[in-house]
């Protein structure tokens, strides 16, 4: 059923300024297609670039019937679900960066608040319901110190939802939602939020900073999605709330800049046999979880003849030997080049190598420098960085490898 005024008519949102949605947070219109950083749906299992973190009673369930994710809590004060990417999203300067999200909330009630946006424990923006009091919130570290920055609905300030707005529709967030927000950064930019409703993008507010501010007004926009649900008190009831589909985009692209390229090499041949051997690991360093690290290329010679596998590999359940070490050129990652032996992991990339090839076995862009091998990180106070492993074992008998690793550092 379509969303109508008081006269029974679908709103007619374009007359009020709503073909705002048409051009980006730079003015151009929007004429190519977008470039997808992220999309997540939850069909046949949950997502897997999602991780949780749960305090108190709290379940993460999923709803494969809804392609649904649902979390739920109990009704103890500081029952709490955390739902967050596990990776953050590159923003670049010069570039509108688009987000949508849909989700349910769970019937608004005493002591619990629920969140949805794109935002971390400590900058971003995302809408609140705490109780039956709805906000757009505005979160910023630049002090040193989380800032919230909350907008009542009453005061959003291109259209409140209630009806008597220039869409004439009312919000109910007992129902499924779209939520767009677009976001120009570039330190001092704008935010615009807003909700698609019945095929309109209709925007509610916009968070406007330059030439009102003397400092940025969130420390970065390369940030995650998030959802959460929380007991701030004793509540009558459990309460669930549901994570549908989620989309990050920029608009115009995205450029690599060769110069945010780096490598570490295995010059010294190693022995390597039928078992996997981890050849060369990489992960971001501690404090700098929230970079944006992709695997870009590889490299592969052998002295020996033979023929064989390469592989990469996400979080070995075991890694033995070696130390970690960091290069003057990339601040954000370690690298280790001696370790002697893994178990387990998820494989990523692999293909085989054979010393009859008339290359040196390296593979670029095609099978690297993508977005969904991007490395993550866990859901936590302190977060902890995806190890990502190359490595090689032969079909059969031995050969001596050398070895490179490359990887795009893009903050």
């Amino acid at each position: 059923m379509a969303n109508t005024n008081a006269q029974g008519n679908i709103p007619n949102v374009s007359q009020h300024g709503y073909s705002s949605f048409r051009t980006d947070m730079f003015g151009r219109i929007k004429v190519s297609e977008p470039y997808t950083l992220f999309d997540s749906t939850n069909r046949y299992q949950r997502n897997s670039d999602f991780s949780e973190e749960i305090a108190g009673t709290g379940s993460v369930t999923h709803l494969p019937n809804e392609s649904t994710v649902s979390l739920n809590i109990g009704t103890a004060s500081g029952d709490k679900i955390t739902y967050e990417s596990k990776k953050v999203f590159p923003y670049q300067p010069g570039k509108s960066l688009q987000v949508m999200q849909t989700f349910v909330f769970a019937p608004a009630k005493t002591n619990l608040r629920q969140r949805a946006g794109y935002f971390s424990r400590e900058n971003g923006i995302f809408l609140e319901q705490d109780g039956t009091n709805l906000y757009l919130v505005k979160r910023s570290y630049v002090t040193g110190q989380v800032v919230d920055t909350r907008v009542a609905q009453s005061n959003w300030n291109i259209d409140q939802l209630n009806g008597d707005g220039p869409s004439d529709i009312v919000l109910d967030l007992t129902k499924g939602q779209l939520m767009w927000s677009e976001y120009e950064w570039l330190g001092v930019g704008t935010v615009r939020v807003g909700f698609a409703i019945d095929g309109y993008f209709i925007p509610v507010h916009k968070f406007d900073h330059a030439n009102l501010i003397s400092s940025v007004y969130m420390t970065t926009a390369s940030l995650p999605l998030r959802y959460e649900i929380e007991n701030t008190g004793v509540t009558t009831s459990t309460s669930s709330m549901k994570q549908v589909c989620a989309t990050v985009i920029s608009n115009g692209g995205y450029s690599h800049d060769e110069s945010e390229i780096y490598s570490a090499t295995r010059e010294t041949e190693v022995t390597v046999g039928t078992t996997a051997y981890p050849l060369i690991a990489i992960r971001m360093k501690s404090g700098h979880t929230d970079s944006v690290v992709i695997p870009t290329f590889i490299d592969i010679v052998s002295g020996s003849a033979g023929q064989g596998v390469w592989s990469l590999i996400a979080n070995p359940t075991s890694l033995t030997g070696g130390t970690w070490s960091t290069t003057n050129s990339s601040p954000n990652v370690e690298y280790s080049i001696n370790m002697t032996a893994m178990e387990g992991g998820t494989v990523l990339r692999r293909k085989f190598f054979s010393t009859s090839n008339q290359s040196s076995g390296e593979y670029s862009s095609e099978d690297f420098a993508t977005w969904d091998i991007q490395l993550g990180r866990t859901n936590s106070a302190t977060p902890v960085s995806d190890i990502y492993v190359f490595s090689f074992r032969t079909f059969s008998g031995t050969m001596g490898i050398r070895s490179m690793l490359g990887w795009h550092d893009l903050l």
